[in-house]
């Protein structure tokens, strides 16, 4: 009898969360299950160790197919590469730039040591979310570093390049108010910037904050009014990084890609939890990486070519920064 109550509470769990990820273009609140889908994968895992025992034979099979359905839908992430390219010799006509994104935190664990940190990624552009609370001492130290700052609400855009126009991402003028339903107000904060390239080129920049996918339809609002009002800019040499609070493979992140229309290049990059989470010393080691979902990222026209990605050290805050080399090949 313990054999068979236990064979059936293994057979629901593990289905039941197949089900859940296998319906998530359906309903966000199934999506949800594929924004944590590295805790899926451990669950199931778990689950199927424990019932490896079970002296129903049946039971082993049907609980490896609940886990290929969890495991289907990561398996374009696992196949993708951003397209990336060897250095550029010193001879071509190359731009090469450093981006950096990052949330700061507003309850940083640790907002003293978070500027040598980010300064020693050497950014000529720096990204920057959650600008606020105890991560204000942090801004204020890296934006007197920077000559060129753009600002809104709780975003920023330090440049070492020369900003020639800058603002708040509003709401296309094609949009009437006047009857409009509550998801056309939504935006989320977000600040671009119109930056001059060391050889006269101008490339658009946006540092990005979206709210969290679920329990209601905020972020769906959010992504199709930030993609409508990017979509008024030149997207061939744009870049867009910071925190869209989407992991692969849920559908919410094929969404922002689909709409943005731009490549994303943080491709199977975890950048949350980090350490700052869980402690407050700088140099806390665990041993084993906390980090498992990748919600921070980095979108960029065809013009640009990746280099390298990487997520970056701790800082203090609950995620790591997204430290990113492009090039932007000559006319």
């Amino acid at each position: 009898m313990r054999h068979t109550i236990s064979a059936f509470l293994a057979l629901c769990a593990v289905m039941g969360v197949a089900a859940f990820t296998t319906l998530a273009p359906m309903w966000r609140g199934f999506d949800a299950w594929r924004q944590i889908w590295p805790l899926v994968v451990v669950f199931v895992m778990a689950v199927t160790l424990f019932s490896l025992r079970n002296r129903h034979r049946w039971l082993a099979p049907a609980l490896a197919l609940g886990c290929i359905a969890i495991l289907v839908p990561a398996i374009p992430e696992g196949l993708r590469r951003p397209d990336r390219q060897a250095l550029a010799d010193s001879d071509d006509a190359m731009i090469e730039l450093t981006f950096v994104t990052h949330n700061l935190w507003g309850l940083s664990t640790n907002p003293v040591g978070a500027p040598s940190v980010l300064e020693a990624l050497a950014p000529d552009i720096l990204a920057l979310q959650e600008a606020t609370r105890n991560a204000k001492p942090v801004v204020d130290a890296l934006e007197s570093g920077y000559p060129h700052i753009a600002r809104c609400r709780s975003v920023r855009l330090l440049s070492r390049l020369p900003i020639l126009d800058s603002g708040c991402v509003r709401h296309p003028p094609e949009i009437s108010f006047e009857n409009a339903v509550p998801c056309d107000w939504e935006l989320p904060p977000a600040v671009w910037a119109r930056i001059e390239l060391p050889d006269g080129r101008e490339a658009n920049v946006v540092s990005v904050h979206l709210t969290w996918p679920f329990p209601s339809a905020a972020q769906d609002c959010q992504r199709r009014n930030l993609a409508r009002s990017l979509g008024q800019m030149d997207q061939t040499s744009m870049v867009v990084m910071g925190d869209f609070n989407a992991a692969p493979p849920s559908r919410a992140l094929a969404r922002i890609e689909r709409d943005l229309a731009l490549e994303r290049r943080s491709v199977a990059l975890p950048t949350w939890p980090s350490e700052g989470l869980f402690s407050a010393d700088p140099s806390a080691n665990f041993g084993v990486s906390p980090m498992l979902i990748g919600i921070d990222h980095v979108f960029a026209g065809q013009a640009w070519q990746t280099v390298s990605i990487e997520a970056g050290p701790n800082t203090g805050s609950d995620h790591r920064p997204l430290v990113t080399r492009m090039q932007l090949s000559a006319d």
